[in-house]
This record gives structure tokens, C-alpha cells and sequence, in this order.
């Protein structure tokens, strides 16, 4: 017999907390919020952490002292009713060690599969940046593709308004299409008795799903840190990309520009490593690149003019760009995931227009 199972609305609607009586927190109809739960708080009450203010909430649901939860806001008129989206996930040393150990790899890219690599290797020849190749849908290809989205599709695909035969339509053109769900197919039909030679393919699935949580716990700032392959000379590596949109100094000041801001990190073949860093508002461009001596600076510079046309042919005006010498820690592989775990505003960037 199961027992000990209790149902609950997802629903919970906040009041003030009585004595003090503060103001509610504004909030603003579909909003996503992050909430800490302080206390339960009898009959049917929580008390939650909310941006730093402690409010009071009418809840029937089971909730943990100490626990985070992510809710959404479904009306903020008479009383403010938020419904709980999903606990919110931490990153744990653990998960955050596997992905020092993936990025700091300089080694070519081994099977990652162990089975079947041949479509794996497809998707990764069509994410990847190739010498000498412009790549303008480069960006788009590498989020449908490498998995990072592979949950949010499938979801999409089970709700909508399809038949069970276009459902297993669609899923099975998504697993051809997407890294992680080919991954996680294979696997799932693999023969039991060859669990070691699927180690790699467990491994690279994790990996994925690791980053997956890292752009979670960082989403809320409008930041991502996503792995790209690179090919080159026959093999494939990866590089960083280190997106920052903008969205947490906008909350801040909504009157300003938004400025986007963009790095990448890379290990070139016979450069070295190489970090480069830009902002773009609305039509202006400013950058650096960043290597480890003044030979890999000075060819750089030496093609600088010729980025600027080619920028100027897509109608970006360049406010300047310049190549310098990296600090060591500017450099190194794990600068762009110690800034998303630490939360730094300004550890990445510094280029101001």
C-alpha cells in the first residue's frame, strides 16, 4: 500500500506578515520570481524570503525551511497569486568540477558515443566553427542542436495539439536533430551488457545536462555559457561563449540602452589561447582580443582593419577595437564559469562604450 502522498494547488497567495505589516514586493503579471522558504507557519501558511523582504503566504503545499523555490506571478490585483513553477536547483562542486575538467580539456575530441557515433559527429560538423568558414546562423545551429534545449522541445512537442502518430513523428525527427536526444536514445536502447563501452556516452550526456543547469541557476541575470565545437585539421575541440544580454541592468535601470556583451575563449592551433571580448550597443561595436604574448598580438592587430570593413558591410560601426596581452587569469579556461557561479557583475567585462 503506498501512504504518505498529499495533494495540494500549486497556488499560493501572499498577505503581509502580521505585526510588521511591510508593503507586498511589486510584481508584475507572468514574472518568474526565486523565493527562499523561511518557515511553516500553521494553519496553511509559509513564511518566503522574496527579494529580501519576508512576506507571508497562504499555501497548502508541503514546503521545506531552507528550500528555494522558482514561482510565477498569475495576478497581482487585490492579492498577488503565484504558483510554484519548480524548486530551484543549485549547482553542486561536483557538477561544477565535471565542467572544469570538460573545458579545460585541449585534447581533440575522443567517441563521445562508444555507439553509433556516426550522427553525433554530423551534428557536431554542422554546430562547429571551421577555419576559413563565415557561419552566420552560427548562434541558432548551436542552440537547436546541441542539446541544451532538448527538454523544451520535447515538452513543447507532448503539448501541443498533435495526434500520438505526429507526436512519434515529430520526436523520432528530433532525435536526429539534436545531440543530447540522440545521445539519450542510443543509450536507452543499447544492450545492457555493454555498459562499459557506453561510459563515454554517459559521461558527454551529463556534461550536457550540467550546463544545462549552470544557464538555469544564471538565466534570472540573462547570462548563458555555452560550449561550441570547433573543427579543425580533422578533429573537434571546443571553445566557450559567454553571452550576457543585458537583462539584470535593465531590472536595474530600465531608462538606459541595453548593452549587449559577448566573449569567447578558445585555444588556437598555434596562437595559443585566445580570449576575445564585445559590446554592442545597438549599432556600435567595441572589442578586445586578449593572448598570451605581443607575436600573437601583433599578427592580430595586423588584421583588425579588415574586421572593421567586414563589419562595416553588416552596418555596425566600429567604435574601436584592439588586441592586448592577458593577464594569466584572463585566460584561463575556467574564467567564464568561476563569474556565472560567483555571480561577479563585472568579472567578465570591462569595455565600456
Amino acid at each position: 500500500m503506498i501512504t504518505g502522498i498529499h495533494l495540494s494547488s500549486s497556488e499560493m497567495i501572499l498577505t503581509r506578515d502580521e505585526g510588521k505589516k511591510p508593503p507586498l514586493p511589486l510584481f508584475v503579471k507572468n514574472q518568474k520570481v526565486r523565493a527562499t522558504v523561511l518557515k511553516m507557519m500553521p494553519p496553511g501558511n509559509a513564511q518566503l524570503l522574496i527579494n529580501g523582504q519576508k512576506v507571508v503566504a497562504k499555501t497548502s503545499m508541503l514546503l521545506k525551511p531552507g528550500e528555494e523555490v522558482q514561482l510565477k506571478v498569475l495576478a497581482q490585483k487585490d492579492a498577488v497569486v503565484l504558483k510554484l513553477i519548480a524548486p530551484v536547483q543549485k549547482m553542486t562542486r561536483q557538477q561544477i568540477s565535471s565542467l572544469v575538467r570538460f573545458i579545460s580539456k585541449n585534447d581533440p575530441l575522443s567517441d563521445v558515443t562508444g555507439i553509433k557515433q556516426s550522427v553525433v559527429k554530423d551534428l557536431l560538423y554542422d554546430m562547429a566553427l571551421k577555419s576559413g568558414e563565415p557561419e552566420e546562423r552560427f548562434l541558432p545551429k548551436l542552440m537547436d542542436k546541441s542539446g541544451l534545449l532538448w527538454e523544451k522541445k520535447v515538452a513543447q512537442t507532448l503539448l501541443g495539439k498533435t495526434s500520438a502518430s505526429d507526436i512519434n513523428v515529430q520526436l523520432d525527427r528530433m532525435f536526429k536533430q539534436d545531440m543530447k536526444g540522440h545521445i539519450l536514445k542510443e543509450l536507452l536502447m543499447a544492450d545492457a551488457g555493454k555498459f562499459e563501452t557506453m561510459k563515454s556516452a554517459v559521461g558527454f550526456s551529463e556534461t550536457l545536462e550540467n550546463f544545462q543547469l549552470l544557464n538555469h541557476h544564471s538565466s534570472d541575470t540573462g547570462r548563458w555559457l555555452l560550449p561550441f565545437p570547433i573543427f579543425n585539421e580533422s578533429v573537434f575541440r571546443f571553445g566557450q561563449l559567454f553571452i550576457d544580454t543585458g537583462r539584470k541592468r535593465k531590472k536595474q535601470n530600465k531608462t538606459v540602452d541595453t548593452l549587449i556583451r559577448i566573449s569567447f575563449l578558445l585555444d588556437m592551433t598555434r596562437l595559443g589561447p585566445l580570449r576575445g571580448d564585445f559590446s554592442i550597443l545597438k549599432n556600435e561595436i567595441t572589442g578586445r582580443f586578449l593572448f598570451k604574448d605581443e607575436v600573437s598580438c601583433a599578427y592580430v592587430r595586423s588584421m583588425i582593419p579588415d574586421l572593421e570593413t567586414r563589419l562595416a558591410t553588416v552596418d555596425y560601426q566600429v567604435r574601436k577595437i584592439e588586441c592586448v596581452m592577458a593577464k594569466a587569469e584572463d585566460i584561463q579556461q575556467t574564467c567564464f564559469i568561476e563569474a556565472l557561479v560567483n555571480d561577479h557583475d563585472d568579472s567578465i567585462f570591462n569595455i565600456v562604450i
